[in-house]
Parts: C-alpha cells; sequence; structure tokens
C-alpha cells in the first residue's frame, strides 16, 4: 500500500492514457490500497503492458493534463481564487452563497484558461496550459497536496529498474482484496461520475460463499481426454479429407492420410505447398489463400488457419499451432488476439503440465470456445455421477447440524447469534417465537442484550417481508397486535434483494384514512420517528397509534429498529396506570389532554419498509439497478446458506420465493463457477440439486455416522418443522403451541397443543 496520494496520482495517470489509446472516458477510483479503472467489454490488452503506460519521465506531464477535469483540481481552483480575494466569500456585509462562488470561479477560468471551459469537439491535441499565476499554483497544488507526483515518479523509477515487481493476474471472479475499492464511496472517485452510474456496480461480489479461486474453471482430465478423442478427424473417402483441408487452409504432411490425399490430386483438388523444406497439404481452391498466409502475413488468411486448427486441437499453445501450420510466432498472437477478440478462442490454464514439459508447452493454452463449453459439460457430469444419494432421514440429521440444533452443534456470542441471522434472514416465523424458540436453541446461553447491540447497530432489522394483500383499505380493517404476526430479522444491507425476492408480484395495500396512514404520512416526512413523536405529530391516542404500528407492520410497511417492540407483545401487557404507577412518573399530557407517553408495544424507532423494486442490486440497497438473474442468483445463495443442498421441493417450502425455473439457472451458473457442486445428494425427490461444496462433505459425513437415538426438540415454528415435506409424516401445523421432535432424523409421534385457546389468537401463523 503506497498511500492514496500515490493511488491517485497512478490511477488519473493510467485513465488519461487508456482514454488517449482507446479514444473511450473511463470511471476511475483510488484508495489507500487499491487503484481500480472500468473500463468496457470490448477493451482487449495483454495486462503485462499497462505497467509501460506510464512511464517516469513523462508522468508529471501526463497528470497535468489529466488533473484539469478532474474534482480536485476545480476544488483548489476555487479555493485559490478565495485567497486571493479573486471570489469573496463575503459581499456587502453577507456570505456569498457557494453556487454563485462557483459559478464566478467558472468565469475566472473560462477567462484564463479558455481551452479548460472549451467544447470538447473543437478541441485536438494536447490541451495548452497557460502560464498564469492562479494556473499554475492551482496545478502544483493538485499535484503535491491531492497527489505525491514525486512519489509516483520515485515508484515508477524503481518499477523501471525491477525493484518493484508487478504481477498481473487475469481472474474470474474479484478478489477478496478488491472489494473495499468495488464499494469504494464517492470520496474515492477521480472523475465526475455519480454514484449510481459507476460501472463497478456491474461486478457481481460473492456474498460469503467460500471458494478456492484455483478450482474455478477446473476440468475433469478424463473429460478433456474424451473431447479430444471425439475431434480427431478420421476421413474415410477423399471428400472427407478435402472438406477437412478446406477448413484448415493448410496442415503438414500426414502419413495416415497419404491415401485420399493421394486420390485428391489426381483429381485436380488438391496440391503439395513447400515451406522452409516442410510439406504443407492444402485444397486446390486454398492455394491462394495459403500464399497469402504464409508469404503475405495477410490477418485474415492467417486468423482463418488458426481457426481451423484450433477445432481439431483441443486445448493446445501457440507453439503447437505454429509448429502445425508454419507460421512466425508474431502471427500466430496476433491471429489468437483476434479470435479471442471474437469471442471464438479463449486462454488459460486448463491442464497440470507434464513432468519435464519444456516452458512452451507449460504457458497459457488456447481452446476453441464450444470444445471447452463440451469439456465443462463432461466434466459436470463426471462431478453429478460422484455423488452417492443420502436418504431423507440422513438429510434431516444433516439440517440438525448443519442449522445448528442438534446437541453439541450451538453457536455462542454475538457473532454466532450473526451467523445464525445470516442463515435464517428472509424466514417468517410468529413473532412470539424468534427468542425462544428459533434463537435461543441455536445459541448457548443466549442473551437478548446481542440482538438489541445489532439492531441499534444498523446490522439488523425486523419486519414483515411477505404481508397480506388487502382488498380493503378502510380504517375499520386495522390489525390488532398479535403475538402471531409473522416476522422476518434481516440484515439491513440485504434488504435491496431481500425484499423483492420474498414478495414478488404481491402488493402492499396502503390505507388511505385512519390512524395507519397518518402515521405513514409522518414518517414519509420525518423520516423514522419514535412512538411518542408520533403520537404528538398526529394528536392520537398512544393506544392509537400502536394499533397503527402494529397494522402498518402487519400490511409490511413499517419497521422497526429496537427488538424490544416485539418483547413487550410476548410479555402480558398492564394497563396504563398500571405501568405509569409502576414507574413511578406521572403520565405527561399534550395540550389537547391526549397521553403522549409511549407504550411498551411501541419501543424503538419506527420506520418505513424501502420499496421492494424488483430491479434492485443486491448489493447497493433498493432502488439501483439489477436484472432478475442477479436477483435470482442473490435468493439461491441465501437458500444455499439455510439449507446446504437446494432442490424443488425444498425451495417451494421457503419464504424466500422465486420461480424454480430462475432458481434453476443461478444455481447452474453458480455450479460453473465452481462455487456449488450438483448431482443426486437427497435420494426420492425429483429435478436437479444443489449443495455447498462443505454441505456435501458434511452430508457425506453424517451418512457413515452410527445412528445412536440422538433425540432433538424443536417448536413447528422453526424453519426445520418439514415434516411431510423431507421426512414422511402427518404434517404438523407451525403454530407455537406444537412440538417437533426427531430422533436420527426421523419424527416421532407429535405433542398435540397445549393451549387450545390460542389457537384462535394464532390463526394467521404461517403453514410450513
Amino acid at each position: 500500500p503506497f498511500g492514496g496520494r500515490i493511488n491517485r496520482g497512478l490511477g488519473l495517470a493510467l485513465r488519461k492514457k487508456f482514454c488517449r489509446t482507446f479514444n473511450f472516458e473511463l470511471q476511475a477510483a483510488a484508495t489507500d490500497d487499491a487503484v481500480i479503472l472500468s473500463l468496457g467489454p470490448h477493451h482487449s490488452f495483454p495486462l503485462e503492458e499497462v505497467p509501460r503506460y506510464v512511464h517516469s519521465r513523462s508522468v508529471r506531464d501526463t497528470l497535468e493534463h489529466a488533473i484539469l477535469d478532474s474534482p480536485m483540481f476545480q476544488a483548489r481552483w476555487r479555493w485559490n481564487l478565495n485567497r486571493a480575494l479573486m471570489v469573496l466569500r463575503f459581499r456587502y456585509g453577507r456570505r456569498n452563497p457557494p453556487p454563485i462562488q462557483r459559478m464566478e470561479s467558472d468565469d475566472l477560468l473560462a477567462a484564463v484558461f479558455p481551452q479548460a471551459a472549451a467544447c470538447q469537439e473543437n478541441v485536438t491535441g494536447p490541451i495548452e496550459i497557460p502560464d498564469h499565476l492562479l494556473v499554475r499554483q492551482t496545478v502544483e497544488d493538485t499535484l503535491h497536496e491531492a497527489l505525491d507526483v514525486d512519489g509516483l515518479k520515485a515508484l515508477l523509477e524503481r518499477i523501471e529498474s525491477g525493484e518493484v515487481q508487478v504481477h498481473c493476474s487475469d481472474t474470474t471472479e474479484p478478489s477478496v482484496l478488491a472489494h473495499e475499492i468495488i464499494t469504494a464511496r464517492p470520496y474515492a472517485f477521480l472523475d465526475d461520475e455519480e454514484l449510481q452510474n459507476r460501472r463497478t456496480n456491474a461486478v457481481t461480489l460473492r456474498r460469503g460463499l467460500s471458494v478456492e479461486l484455483s478450482t474455478i474453471g477446473a476440468l475433469d482430465a478424463e473429460a478433456v481426454a474424451r473431447v479430444h478423442d471425439e475431434i480427431v478427424p478420421v476421413p474415410t473417402t477423399a471428400d472427407d479429407l478435402h472438406d477437412l483441408l478446406a477448413s484448415l487452409v493448410a496442415t503438414r504432411r500426414r502419413p495416415d492420410w497419404e491415401p485420399l490425399f493421394t486420390e485428391l490430386v489426381a483429381r485436380g483438388r488438391a496440391q503439395v505447398v513447400q515451406r522452409d523444406g516442410t510439406e504443407l497439404w492444402c485444397t486446390t481452391e486454398a492455394r491462394d489463400d495459403v500464399r497469402l498466409a504464409l508469404d503475405d502475413g495477410d490477418d485474415d488468411a492467417v486468423t482463418r488457419m488458426l481457426r481451423g486448427h484450433l477445432e481439431i486441437a483441443g486445448i493446445t499453445t501457440a507453439a503447437r499451432l505454429g509448429e502445425q501450420t508454419t507460421l512466425p510466432p508474431g502471427r500466430v498472437a496476433w491471429a489468437l488476439a483476434s479470435l479471442e477478440q471474437h469471442g471464438v478462442a479463449l486462454q488459460g490454464h486448463y491442464t497440470q503440465p507434464a513432468p519435464g514439459a519444456a516452458d512452451a508447452d507449460s504457458g497459457t493454452e488456447w481452446v476453441a470456445r464450444r470444445l471447452l463449453a463440451r469439456m465443462h459439460a463432461y466434466s459436470r457430469r463426471s462431478r453429478r455421477s460422484s455423488v452417492q444419494a443420502a436418504t431423507a432421514q440422513d438429510f434431516m440429521r444433516f439440517l440438525l447440524r448443519w442449522q445448528h440444533l442438534a446437541p453439541g452443534t450451538q453457536l455462542g456470542g454475538e457473532q454466532g447469534l450473526l451467523t445464525v441471522l445470516e442463515q435464517l434472514q428472509g424466514y417468517e416465523s410468529p413473532a412470539v417465537a424468534w427468542e425462544p424458540e428459533l434463537l435461543t436453541r441455536r445459541l448457548r446461553h443466549y442473551d437478548p442484550r446481542w440482538l438489541d447491540r445489532l439492531c441499534h447497530d444498523g446490522e439488523v432489522a425486523w419486519l414483515r417481508l411477505t404481508p397480506r394483500p388487502r382488498d380493503d383499505d378502510s380504517p375499520s380493517t386495522t390489525t390488532a397486535p398479535s403475538k402471531a404476526t409473522p416476522i422476518s430479522l434481516v440484515l439491513r444491507n440485504d434488504l435491496g434483494w431481500l425484499l423483492p425476492g420474498a414478495r414478488g408480484a404481491l402488493t402492499t395495500v396502503e390505507p388511505s384514512v385512519g390512524a395507519t396512514a397518518e402515521v405513514l404520512d409522518v414518517l414519509r416526512s420525518r423520516g423514522a420517528s419514535f412512538a411518542g413523536e408520533l403520537a404528538t405529530a398526529t394528536r392520537r391516542l398512544p393506544d392509537d397509534v400502536e394499533r397503527a404500528l402494529w397494522d402498518g407492520m402487519a400490511r409490511g410497511l413499517i419497521m422497526c429498529d429496537g427488538f424490544g417492540a416485539i418483547r413487550s407483545r410476548v410479555t402480558p401487557s398492564r394497563s396504563g396506570t398500571e405501568r405509569s404507577a409502576r414507574n413511578g412518573r406521572p403520565v405527561r399530557l399534550s395540550r389537547l389532554g391526549r397521553s403522549v407517553r409511549p407504550t411498551a408495544g411501541s419501543a424503538g424507532r419506527w420506520s418505513l419498509v424501502p420499496a421492494a423494486d424488483a430491479d434492485a442490486d443486491p448489493d447497493a440497497g433498493a432502488g439501483a439497478d439489477l436484472d432478475r438473474h442477479d436477483l435470482a442468483e442473490a435468493v439461491a445463495e441465501q437458500l444455499l446458506h439455510r439449507w446446504g443442498v437446494v432442490f424443488r421441493d425444498l425451495a417451494m417450502q421457503d419464504s424466500v420465493r422465486l420461480p424454480w425455473r430462475d432458481l434453476q439457472w443461478a444455481l447452474r451458473r453458480l455450479e460453473d463457477r465452481g462455487l456449488v457442486r450438483g448431482g443426486r445428494f437427497v435420494a426420492g425427490f425429483n429435478g436437479e440439486q444443489y449443495a455447498l461444496p462443505e454441505a456435501a462433505e458434511q452430508l457425506n459425513h453424517v451418512r457413515k455416522l452410527p445412528r445412536t437415538g440422538e433425540r432433538v426438540t424443536l417448536n413447528a415454528t422453526d424453519p426445520l418443522n418439514l415434516i411431510g415435506v423431507i421426512v414422511p409424516g402427518q404434517t404438523v401445523t407451525a403454530i407455537r403451541t406444537n412440538q417437533v421432535t426427531y430422533i436420527d432424523g426421523a419424527p416421532t409421534e407429535q405433542e398435540p397443543a397445549r393451549q387450545v385457546s390460542e389457537l384462535a389468537d394464532l390463526a394467521t401463523a404461517p403453514a410450513p
């Protein structure tokens, strides 16, 4: 890490060089640890050339022109004008408004530096910087205060001398070291592009899926050998050989094709070309193309020749292609780069070099795109066939361990709580069941203060993700506070994709009149507010405000930043007079005689739920642009974290629901990237199944464990109430008075509800 001043200088210099080379305005950002340049998909160049774009002898001149349109130059220009009293901060005894100061500064810049404000269509060549005192001072301040041009020059000299080495790596996904710069805020930007228009927003970051980078794109050796065997040309007639030669343009002499080639020569359809003592075969029609490729070096002819040889060579190297075609290395490299740009060929490291292989054979490998796709398909099929399916009972034993319910698998501490919430977020359960049933059973010595701290720090929120649609929005339909209202605990950073993922086409009906409508109007105008503030603003009784808040929460319109509101509903309530007497404080009355003291059921600050935009970015929050494929990937990753193994029957039982076809597309994509394994993991279920690598290993380990009569009891509102879904049995209604017991993963006879009188109150609880 060379620091932000050097990195900003390097980023601006590279940005200017790229713009001059490709004639394309780039977006750039820099922090203390990294520099990022956002290029378009049509840019293709060797990474090793980038360090040579900026030279120590010309870096100062490059930076002087690069900073002219940067925000840092504009800010220091206005600062120098203020110090020189050219633009006054105070005028006529009053403060000169900043917009007026900026306008005056721009006018002075256009007067002393016309080209800086000139129309870009009329500017040709480099801009000539005038020898003006204010301009020179601003350039020097920018180069030495905002940037460190001397330190950057010294760094480039060390790179040119070899003292500092530059390592180039072309990766399929961003490194974890790049996450900070990709999600950098505006202070890191080197250009004036707005945050929502940053090209880095299109970069998809992994959401916690662990992966070994060396395994991404790994091919099975048997799959590679199978494809190589399939593409070996075996012409059986002279016409077959003629068609093959036409696609290859020219190739070396092959003894096994000698009889067929002799027949073609006798018929005048093939010829022999001598090239530096090497005999090449070609068709009569391709004689001119061979001359253009070998003698004249015609680009199109060379590209056609290499494309034909790539189709039958499989995974090969540039050296082998040059040997087969007798083309010089420079022409081979250019043609391969052209094929890569057109999407025909791909380069990489696909096979392990053989012991004692030459350096040329152990370098970058090339393969035709369609052949690589076939190799990946065979590799995926091979990996899937190696999976041994577990029974539904063993899968249930695995889930009890995966979700930390089996004895000895519970987590501890605030970090353990955060891990559990990351796994359960998006699942909806009755409000009364979260702490005593879901969290306490998964955490050792659970402390409610852990959850309060996460909520107040802004990491965790609770709300109803899938609201009940309402056709009647009159005040008479206000929902009374209920313990059975289904809520979900979520990470605030994931609300942007959880809301559209859970609600889909569902719409939340907002009442137009009544206490709920008034509370919504106040929250919309004032932002997050306490219940007492809402009572004062709406001039309603606290009980009315409380019912309005819970009605808005039940509709999925309101959320709270403290879990105390849930606990106050679980704890038996008392009358307002008793609570006031217990606290020893008089109830303060407003001017209208109404109590403005918040009730226990309205603890915490309440706010509006962000709009569930189906195009919301899962990394940037609601309101950013994202297509349904990225949303499907986010939901698929969440399901993988929750269940470890995902298939259709299980995914359709989850609260976060998307069409299975979209989830299947996302899971296939994750499998191709090496993040997920596909196969038949659980027997007895149709369709494709996918699992995290660590989940597949743990499931295989659980499958081999002896059955010792392990007994696990959980509440019927728990997500692992999967009787009738995974394991056979009579479905248990998901109400908090019911319990489910598993012995070695098999369900036992269920206990009846202990409090039948509460069934009416809990009738709205979600079914499993």
